[in-house]
């Protein structure tokens, strides 16, 4: 007697039920091709899950070839399906997390919840200089060299001599000299990130925001003030407002500094600086336009970066004005005097706080942008609606606050406190 396995059976079934029925008749949910024939889809929250998970990183296209070949069946889901997905994903989270924003701004007691944030893991590999270089360091600093060794910049060899003078470390402790959170600080570095629309040079802003304190860190991103009104809770729920000093760093942008203004400037221990790299960035950019020739923009540079370096803004801005004989540029020099002044409250002692090993930039929020928006949206030839950008977003930052496996398994989105 011929004995069919209970797989065997499943396969025949299959085979008779899609030569009777063809292909509008074939199931999505992978493995479940042997149930009788129904109208409509079947996508169980697994796939789901596999669908958006595979859609962080690959291209729609990409993602459901993947996903064939991992349930061997070529049919199973369009790539406009696996966008559905997303942005239904997406707004979910979206609308839980500004339902939770208002709902806590509504009760407005701060005291009784706390903030939901991912525990701080020491790097696998700290910055530092070479390990071959301890010899030459070791000697410049017998010697009180004001000049650094080779491969080490002039701003760490003065951060370097200030710890040694103040703390007598010794010369393997300043390999690994940082910028540090203290217990009562709150630090938050802010950005926006463009994505390309559809329409040649018109882009969608995303924005972002990394918040830290010595227990931990939090991602944040949306669109306009909804990322303004997370960041706004996760600030006064960390206790902005009576225990603990703030330190927002971002590139200056207008809608930083309303912010700043509106809710943080009234505060006597909250701090804005205006990352460095984006200001030299924008001397750069506007040098380029107001000098006439590389040497005089290599001396108008060098002259107006000492100045801010310094934090000398009013000195930078007298520079700016009696350049204007030699500007060839007017109307550039007036929009890089009108930078300065707008910012010049945000504008430190650049020079003298890298000595006290504290924050002058904010890497931190870059690489923010990175991971949940540039390293998937900003590839050759992308472009996006705002509602997929949006949701490719939201599941990246659930992603990294690691509530992705609260939110599948559980079917709920990671909140910003925990009463």
């Amino acid at each position: 007697m011929k004995v069919v396995s209970r797989f065997g059976h499943l396969e025949l079934n299959r085979q008779v039920l899609s030569h009777k029925q063809g292909l509008e008749t074939k199931h999505v949910m992978p493995g479940n091709q042997a149930l009788p024939p129904h109208n409509g889809m079947i996508i169980t929250r697994g796939l789901q899950e596999l669908v958006c998970l595979f859609s962080l990183d690959l291209p729609f296209d990409t993602a459901e070839r993947l996903m064939a070949w991992h349930v061997q069946d070529e049919a199973l889901l369009c790539s406009n399906t696996y966008r559905s997905l997303v942005k239904t994903h997406g707004q979910i989270i979206r609308r839980a997390e500004a339902a939770e924003v208002e709902t806590l701004l509504a009760q407005n007691q701060w005291s009784e919840v706390e903030v939901q944030l991912v525990p701080l893991t020491k790097p696998r590999r700290q910055a530092s200089w070479p390990a071959e270089m301890k010899e030459a360091v070791a000697l410049a600093l017998a010697a009180e060299q004001v000049t650094p060794p080779k491969s080490v910049s002039l701003a760490d060899w003065e951060r370097v001599l200030e710890a040694r003078r103040s703390e007598l470390l010794e010369p393997e402790s300043l390999r690994r000299l940082g910028p540090t959170i203290t217990e009562d600080q709150i630090l938050a570095c802010v950005d926006e990130v463009l994505t390309r629309q559809p329409q040649k040079r018109h882009f969608w802003e995303l924005r972002t925001a990394y918040v830290a304190t010595t227990e931990g860190y939090r991602y944040l991103s949306g669109v306009g003030d909804g990322l303004l009104m997370q960041l706004l809770v996760i600030l006064l729920a960390l206790g902005l407002e009576d225990r603990r000093k703030l330190l927002l760093i971002a590139d200056g942008a207008r809608w930083i500094r309303n912010f700043f203004a509106q809710y943080c400037l009234h505060l006597p221990h909250a701090q804005m600086v205006l990352d460095w790299y984006h200001l030299r960035k924008k001397l750069y950019s506007l040098g380029s336009m107001i000098c006439r020739g590389k040497q005089a923009k290599t001396r108008f540079l060098a002259t107006l970066g000492a100045y801010l370096w310094r934090g000398n803004t009013l000195a930078a801005i007298a520079f700016l004005q009696a350049y204007r004989p030699e500007a060839k540029s007017e109307e550039k020099l007036d929009e890089l005097i009108d930078y300065l002044q707008t910012r010049q409250e945000a504008i430190p002692n650049y020079q003298e706080r890298r000595k006290q090993r504290l924050y002058i930039g904010s890497a931190l929020v870059e690489k923010a942008n990175d991971l949940i928006v540039a390293r998937r949206q900003k590839n050759q030839g992308m472009h996006w609606s705002l509602e997929t950008s949006n949701a490719l977003a939201a599941l990246q930052t659930l992603m990294l606050n690691k509530g992705w496996d609260l939110y599948w398994q559980q079917r709920q989105v990671l909140t910003l406190v925990a009463a």
